[in-house]
């Protein structure tokens, strides 16, 4: 019963996660309005939240070795509290940086407590886990607009939204606190691994999370202006991404009971060729079919990185600081590939798009590959 409270926990709060992660799109127009800044402008907070990411990434690979993981988690649950909080009272956009800094900082350490606490807990059994967790992630992007919307009949404008996000987020340092936090035990098949050897494969398998992450993030955050740059409408062009990110929800849904009829490496070559394919589709065929093609490279995208975590797991002893490196590379892909996206397009036109992606999957199925032979000497 213990461990099933802690499980629901940490679904639970995972919600909050997607939420703080997908809420910034959303409400771009309603931060600049309040910061009095034009949408250029205030497009530097997607840079704080990236910074962020990436240094409490880097900070959580420690704490979470050194001291119990729920109370970090709940000083970080502290901080989103407090940052939520904060946002509509903002009046400059360096507060917003600030604010946007931490909350980046706090989101990814919850993101890599919440994946580590859940494979100490279940350890060998993690895969599902980890695949249902990512799967309330994906479900607290996709409600954060519908609590925007909801906030703009309360009161007008969206600064309810984030209070009631803050609200909804309280209920977890309660719960974490009358809970026992997991502890690290390592694996006798992980455990019995030579340092060298475990040191060799979790540098392969960062190589494999760099690429995969860019690859989902240039999807979600250049799909729609493909579109727009191909003559699609703007608004139509927009529910590209709502495609793609309910593609990727269903996915990681159905991918939970199928985990007991597939093995995990053929299912994850399976979702990759669904990448690939994708990519394929968005050169070859004409652009009314794009939204086909969104719920393609969604499915794709959907399970590959809870099960590649699952599977890493397996192979490699994963303390708090190699979760965290993890995360790290999470961040770095997020910011390398969509940020390279632009400046590729202005070259070398509107084409080279659908070539990126390809070549990023491409990239991926090789690294992975390549995990899987040093895996297996």
């Amino acid at each position: 019963m213990q461990e099933w409270k802690r499980t629901l926990t940490y679904n639970a709060m995972f919600i909050v996660c997607g939420a703080v992660a997908g809420m910034l799109g959303p409400a771009l127009v309603y931060l600049a309005d309040i910061a009095q800044a034009s949408v250029s402008q205030i497009s530097i907070l997607f840079t704080a939240r990236g910074v962020g990411n990436i240094l409490g990434a880097l900070l959580a690979s420690r704490m979470y070795d050194r001291f119990a993981g729920h109370h970090y988690l709940i000083a970080m649950l502290a901080i989103v509290i407090v940052g939520l909080l904060a946002i509509p009272m903002a009046t400059s956009l360096m507060m917003l940086i600030v604010i946007f800094f931490f909350l980046g900082a706090s989101e990814v350490s919850i993101n890599t407590g919440a994946n580590l606490m859940m494979l100490w807990l279940h350890r060998e059994k993690a895969g599902s886990y980890v695949t249902f967790l990512h799967l309330c992630y994906s479900a607290g992007a996709m409600l954060v607009p519908f609590v925007f919307v909801f906030s703009t009949w309360l009161s007008g404008d969206f600064g309810a939204g984030f209070w009631l996000i803050a609200l909804y987020s309280l209920l977890f340092p309660i719960l974490l606190l009358r809970q026992v936090s997991p502890t690290f035990e390592s694996s006798g098949t992980t455990g019995a691994i030579a340092a060298d050897k475990q040191k060799s494969r979790f540098h392969a398998y960062l190589w494999v999370v760099f690429l995969y992450v860019g690859f989902e993030i240039t999807i979600a955050g250049w799909l729609s202006t493909y579109a727009v740059l191909e003559g699609w409408q703007q608004d139509k062009a927009a529910i590209l991404i709502s495609w793609f990110f309910l593609a990727l929800s269903f996915g990681r849904l159905f991918a939970v009971p199928i985990q007991t009829w597939i093995p995990a490496k053929a299912l994850i070559y399976s979702l990759m060729g669904l990448c690939i394919l994708g990519s394929v589709m968005l050169i070859s065929l004409s652009q009314s079919y794009l939204a086909f093609i969104a719920l393609v490279l969604g499915l794709g995208c959907s399970a590959l990185f809870p099960l590649m975590f699952a599977y890493a797991n397996s192979i490699i002893t994963l303390t708090g600081r190699r979760t965290g490196i993890v995360f790290v590379c999470c961040g770095s892909g997020a910011l390398v590939a969509p940020s390279l996206t632009g400046p590729i397009i202005e070259s070398l036109g509107v084409a080279a798009f659908p070539a990126l992606l390809l070549g990023l999957a491409l990239l991926l199925v090789w690294r992975w590959w390549r995990l899987l032979v040093i895996a297996g000497r």
